[in-house]
């Protein structure tokens, strides 16, 4: 009878479980429903608790309740932990920059002490290597109080068991009504689970990483790599964020480069072409390939990217279309030197509409393109296409731009993603080669190699090469990508040494090629751009965020005693105007949302409650400058952008 009552009541959590589940996450749900005959089952350790087995094979190999309470402690005595190192107000871009800097000033003033190496429990993210029986996860919720939870799990199967034991449906429900963000990956991929883990981050606030949480709840490779992968990308997770001060040069930038007239817009896929097109970036493989590269220029579509292009006219190799990302003076002032020195005459720029107009200025004929999730084009948005992904780096743009183009036959030469020469990140004609630009790479990776052996490189290269992949990867039977670079390998792109290209004989008729290109360009100008923008919609909606995230601050600077609620508001209100107010979110978000990093930063390290009070209070007061002088220079960039565009 007790036996039955038993089953009973396990079949009962597991059916309340699996219901809970059809809410929290559909997909999951059907999955868990259709197993029927699962290889996994509950049973016996040798002490006589509970285990979950597999063919006989115990997972925790003795009680599970026993094994989970002792890792549980030893975990909380000495947790595992990452934490963002002190902001430096001097490597901080802008106005967050000034606003760290203030941060700084005021705790000196105000004669508050901070330790960098004190580590507050607090912690808002808990990444969770393993589930099990799951009977870690309340505890860990109880004892951390995170706000968001990602929970990983490589065995459905031990998923599917857990509905029998852990309390699923009060967890979920508990995450539900605190706010809490949970998110459970159940996949074998470590990649994939890193990568998803990495969206997980920058989409929940990246702001307060700072002292994430990782727990393994039992050993299991796939696993380990995930963790691996993950603990060394973090600071990928708060990168390309954007920031304020980038955002108005861009925005300066469209206006100025539409200001030039009809511009060519790459906008829908052109169609696909036969000719074969090499990508030439400037990693240090690329010197070794520049006699093939001069052999086989008559015979494929040459496309320098970055600063690939001035190796290539040093060697009296001609591209055919060159490809730019950046928006920079600095980009600008490279390329005017490589004027200098070379004809760039015949070269199609291919660049965002963000370029600096000094940069387009210098080429006979221009295609531009509209970049994710920056002013500029959210300043136009329909009917344009955008040009995505065209980053992290500018191989990312030479690939996307190839594709879109309408090139299906594409070989990377130069895109290296890192080097097996340390210390030589770029090839000897690049600009870092010639000295123009100083080269501050300085590697923190190993990746498998394109031909063998290991390659190191940066964490944003790897970030690139994820990037690369998942675009060879989208367009499989489509586009045909071959790796001639002898750096790191990228998977989906076939490994390639340039002595087995075999092209065909006759030469690609290159005036033809651009002229029918052109015909399948877009135009834009000024006068299309007014009809495309809503002033005074822009200008009423851009108000009400600002007097949205006033009104958070003021509240905030009125309470006797201040907490970080004001924190967790404004990011949520930043956050809301990337679907809300796109065009105002570009230009806040980024620099909202890593002050808000640095505020954090601080508030975590200063030990005394009546000095974390005060603060907190220096803090809000700094904050409300910073919005202050944004508001300020948007207001004035609205009034630039009206005084430009003619009247629709």
């Amino acid at each position: 009878m007790e036996a039955a009552v038993a089953c009973q009541s396990e079949q009962t959590a597991f059916d309340e479980n699996l219901a809970a589940f059809k809410a929290f996450a559909p997909h999951l749900y059907t999955r868990l429903a259709a197993i029927e005959s699962p290889n996994t089952e509950l049973g016996l350790a040798d002490d006589g608790g509970l285990d979950l087995l597999f063919r006989g094979q115990g997972l925790y190999g003795r009680d599970a309740v026993d094994f989970t309470q002792d890792q549980m402690r030893e975990f909380f005595a000495a947790p595992t932990r990452e934490w963002i190192r002190e902001p430096d107000p001097k490597s901080l871009e802008g106005e967050t920059g000034s606003y760290c800097g203030r941060l700084v000033d005021g705790l000196r003033g105000e004669g508050i002490a901070y330790d960098p190496i004190q580590k507050s429990k607090e912690g808002d993210f808990l990444v969770v290597f393993g589930i099990g029986l799951g009977l870690h996860l309340e505890a860990l919720l109880d004892e951390i109080g995170p706000r968001t939870v990602i929970l990983v799990e490589p065995n459905l199967e031990f998923l599917h068991q857990s509905l029998q034991i852990a309390p699923w449906r009060k967890i979920l429900d508990r995450c539900s009504a605190e706010n809490i963000a949970c998110t459970l990956l159940v996949d074998r991929d470590p990649l994939k689970v890193a990568a998803q883990a990495r969206r997980l981050m920058q989409t929940n606030n990246p702001a307060l990483l700072d002292g994430v949480y990782f727990y393994t709840h039992y050993p299991s490779s796939i696993l380990a790599r995930a963790k691996e992968i993950i603990r060394h990308d973090l600071f990928l997770a708060i990168s390309g964020l954007g920031f304020f001060e980038d955002e108005m040069i861009m925005a300066r930038n469209a206006m100025a480069n539409l200001a030039r007239g009809d511009v060519a817009i790459l906008s829908d896929f052109l169609p696909a072409r036969e000719e074969p097109a090499f990508v030439i970036g400037s990693g240090p493989s690329v010197d070794k390939e520049l006699e093939c590269l001069a052999q086989l220029s008559d015979k494929a579509v040459l496309i320098s990217i970055g600063t690939g292009l001035r190796g290539l006219l040093e060697r009296g190799i001609r591209p055919d279309f060159h490809v730019e990302l950046e928006n920079g003076e600095g980009n600008r002032d490279i390329m005017r030197a490589t004027a200098a020195d070379f004809d760039l005459g015949g070269i199609t720029l291919v660049g965002s509409l963000t370029v600096h107009p000094g940069m387009v200025e210098l080429f006979d004929d221009a295609i531009l393109f509209l970049r994710e999730r920056v002013s500029s084009t959210m300043l136009l948005g329909a009917p344009y296409q955008l040009l995505q992904p065209a980053g992290p780096t500018v191989a990312n743009t030479g690939l996307i731009s190839a594709i879109r183009l309408g090139f299906r036959e594409i070989y990377l030469f130069g895109v290296d993603m890192g080097t097996k020469d340390a210390g030589c990140f770029h090839a000897k004609g690049s600009v870092y080669g010639a000295g123009l630009r100083e080269d501050v790479s300085k590697p923190n990776r190993s990746f498998a190699g394109n031909f063998g052996g290991e390659v190191s490189g940066l964490s944003v290269l790897n970030w690139s090469r994820h990037v690369l992949e998942n675009v060879v990867r989208f367009y499989r039977g489509m586009v045909r990508v071959y790796n001639c670079s002898d750096g790191a390998r990228i998977e989906g792109a076939l490994p390639k040494v340039s002595r087995a290209i075999a092209l065909p004989d006759t030469a690609v008729a290159k005036t033809q090629l651009k002229q029918e290109i052109a015909a399948g360009l877009t135009r834009c100008n000024l006068t299309i751009a007014s009809k495309l923008w809503d002033e005074q919609g822009q200008i009423s909606a851009t108000a009400r965020t600002w007097a949205r995230i006033e009104e958070v601050l003021e509240q905030a600077a009125a309470a006797p005693d201040p907490d970080l609620a004001w924190v967790h508001r404004l990011y949520r209100i930043v956050s809301d105007e990337q679907e809300r107010n796109p065009f105002m979110a570009s230009f806040v978000f980024g620099t909202v949302t890593v002050s808000l990093g640095c505020t954090c930063w601080y508030d975590r390290r200063i030990i005394d409650p009546e000095q974390r009070r005060a603060f907190r209070r220096v803090a809000i007061g700094e904050f409300r400058t910073l919005v202050a002088n944004m508001k300020r220079m948007l207001i004035e960039l609205l009034a630039e952008i009206a005084a430009r565009l003619p009247a629709s």
